[in-house]
């Protein structure tokens, strides 16, 4: 006979995915909506710049509510309940976010905003340049240096660069950093709580990069195997929970800024493109 304590537990569950995934649902039709009405003529640098990461965040959203279960993103025959389907997107999601939050607040001055980008554009090339290297394509990766050489130099002329402590001034002139400011900082700036934002960053860095953790609690027919489990179950639950809320908080700021899109925001009734056949202009 089942027990009904866990049909009471798995019921729970049910509810709490399906209420998880139209919330991500809404997110993601909101958020598509107003990054197609957006227009950057005449706005704010740092806005207009902070767009191209707005849109990224919305196409990992696309492609994580297409992977996860009992989407009607997508038709399948079968509903693949391994984590692992959701994990890359999620931290995509949550990475691109930080990053977008960063380049997305109003610079002090012009040399703030300029020196941004300028760290921006130098771990680029630097990791351009290394990667040309390992394919040995000696030519790119010798122009790619010599850019981010120019980068650094325009750099070392800042004024606004000139007064960080030396200490960042190096780290940002090595190229391994995208941001001048450390990701804690960026945590502070979104009101994560630290050791909850990397006990989650931890746990879908498992499941995107195949480490133990993601392959040593398998079971046949449950756990890890995309067959209905509770494990996966909670762990999907709460993840796309936490990247709705994340793009939701990403389109308050783009309409913020950009106030005229407002109005396309019409929860599961957004219309845009392409998507879903009952969101389509």
């Amino acid at each position: 006979m089942d027990d009904p304590k866990n049909a009471r537990r798995s019921d729970s569950l049910d509810l709490a995915y399906n209420a998880a995934l139209t919330k991500l649902d809404v997110a993601t039709c909101e958020a598509m909506a107003v990054s197609q009405a957006i227009d950057v003529e005449n706005s704010e640098l740092h806005l207009g710049f902070s767009v191209q990461i707005f849109k990224k965040l919305c196409s990992h959203s696309v492609a994580l509510i297409c992977a996860v279960p009992r989407s009607r993103w997508v038709k399948s025959e079968f509903e693949n309940w391994d984590f692992a389907c959701a994990a890359g997107q999620s931290r995509a999601i949550i990475e691109g976010f930080l990053l977008f939050l960063y380049l997305s607040q109003t610079p002090s001055c012009n040399a703030e905003w300029t020196a941004k980008l300028l760290v921006l554009y130098v771990n680029d090339c630097t990791r351009r340049a290394k990667m040309m290297a390992n394919v040995k394509a000696v030519d790119a990766a010798e122009d790619w240096m010599r850019q981010a050489e120019e980068l650094k130099d325009r750099l070392k002329l800042n004024p606004w660069f000139l007064n960080l402590d030396g200490k960042t001034q190096k780290r940002c002139l090595a190229g391994d950093h995208l941001m001048i400011s450390s990701r804690d900082e960026i945590l502070e700036l979104a009101g994560w709580e630290k050791a909850e934002f990397y006990a989650i960053w931890d746990l879908l860095s498992q499941y995107a990069h195949v480490l133990p953790m993601s392959f040593t609690r398998m079971e046949p027919d449950g756990r890890g195997s995309g067959a209905a489990n509770e494990a996966d179950a909670d762990y999907l639950t709460a993840t796309i929970a936490w990247c709705a809320d994340t793009l939701h908080a990403a389109t308050n700021r783009m309409t913020a800024g950009f106030p005229s899109t407002e109005t396309v925001r019409q929860g599961l009734d957004s219309k845009f493109e392409p998507g879903p056949k009952e969101n389509r202009p």
